[in-house]
């Protein structure tokens, strides 16, 4: 791109590039910076003929970027997620007078999970801060944290490592539920019983149920799979008025069992269990926002007991490294 063309950018055209190659449609672009439709649109349209070029076109699934569009939403993201640290690292962090907004990738397990307590902690000691919680995406998670446009990503990521940092939060583990009454289960849970019956599965990310299913096939376990639903949170009804079995994680299980009466058991082969972490980029390490999230995420949800006893102090930000080396910082009085 020639200095002429530089020139020529705002700063309303650079988020306009950034919201826009995120959503794919320009009414939700305007409405997330503030614009109308029609004055977003006309920006697109002196962007475009500033450049000489396509940048967005109309596809059955939205507005898509060409390569070069592309090339300049990745700029334009890095571009405001510096210029947005750099603020916001000089002005501090001070959550009782933030007006602040976090983003945050979580999966619909991870909403059941950490959103509760999470909502009534900020609430008390920071009621100026808002939380937008957004889909992890099959894939390119690490392009929003890249550019601070997420702040933070919490659950359970395999993809999250060259460039990222990580603190391990709690150990997670699965287990299997059933309506309180079925009766393949009067006697428990067993390898037979557990291939008898019809099986519902639940996949939004697609990371954990990977590991779930590697495992079984070790077994030579196979599911039969009568219903398939890309979220869980459709199926404590659909469990208590059926005879399907669900494997689950054992956090969301226990929620359920509070709405409707439900059976739990532990599978009938040994799944093992697998880490739940916050991830956050090497950019936003010392951002004083970030790490005041960092903290509360882990004041709040880490487990002691997983830790040795140790509990997070306000430095709990996880200082680990992309090769995932994890250090336990004392607990902060």
């Amino acid at each position: 791109m020639s200095s002429m063309h530089i020139e020529k950018f705002d700063l309303t055209q650079l988020r306009l590039l950034a919201e826009l190659a995120e959503t794919g449609s320009v009414s939700a672009a305007a409405q997330r910076i503030g614009l109308s439709q029609s004055a977003a649109s006309h920006a697109l349209a002196r962007l475009r003929r500033s450049l000489g070029e396509e940048i967005f076109v109309r596809t059955t699934a939205g507005m898509r970027p060409t390569p070069f569009g592309d090339s300049l939403a990745r700029a334009a993201r890095e571009a405001l997620g510096t210029l947005r640290a750099s603020l916001e690292s000089r002005a501090g962090f001070e959550p009782l007078s933030s007006r602040r907004t976090f983003q945050i990738y979580l999966s619909d397990v991870g909403q059941m999970v950490f959103l509760p307590r999470l909502l009534a902690y900020i609430q008390e000691n920071a009621p100026g801060v808002s939380l937008r919680v957004l889909t992890v995406p099959a894939e390119g998670a690490h392009v929003a944290l890249e550019s601070g446009q997420v702040d933070l990503a919490a659950g359970y990521f395999t993809t999250l490592k060259a460039g990222f940092r990580q603190q391990r939060l709690f150990r997670e583990h699965y287990l299997c539920a059933v309506r309180a009454d079925h009766p393949r289960f009067e006697r428990g849970m067993s390898v037979k019983a557990f291939g008898s019956v019809q099986h519902a599965l639940a996949d939004s990310s697609g990371m954990a149920h990977g590991f779930l299913e590697r495992v079984l096939a070790r077994h030579r376990l196979v599911r039969p799979i009568r219903l398939a639903v890309p979220q869980f949170m459709v199926l404590p009804l659909v469990i208590a008025n059926s005879d399907l079995l669900v494997t689950m994680p054992s956090r969301l299980a226990r929620e359920f069992s509070k709405l409707v009466r439900l059976r739990l058991m532990k599978p009938p082969v040994p799944i093992g269990a697998y880490d739940i972490r916050t991830f956050w980029h090497e950019r936003y390490h010392n951002d004083p926002a970030n790490r005041w999230l960092r903290k509360v995420f882990a004041e709040l949800f880490q487990d002691r007991d997983a830790d040795g006893g140790h509990a997070p102090s306000p430095d709990a930000c996880g200082i680990t490294s992309s090769l995932h080396k994890t250090t336990r910082p004392r607990r902060h009085k």
